[in-house]
């Protein structure tokens, strides 16, 4: 497989990475908001830090390749 396949199949799973995080975050705080019976506090929260790890972890991903 080439160098240019390889990082671009590396950047689809970056995008795919940030985006799962960033939902699994946002969903998490919502079941914790209806669980709870809350304003959408957590989903704000959760949501935030599913996003600032998704982007941790795409900064390691994509450091590590150059």
């Amino acid at each position: 497989m080439s160098e240019e396949k390889r990082t671009g199949i590396l950047l689809i799973g970056v995008g795919t990475m940030l985006t799962s995080m960033a939902v699994a975050g946002f969903g998490l705080g919502y079941f914790v908001d209806y669980w709870l019976d809350s304003l959408p506090v957590f989903m704000l929260i959760f949501g935030g830090l599913g996003l600032v790890g998704g982007i941790i972890k795409v900064h390691k991903v994509l450091s590590s390749l150059g």
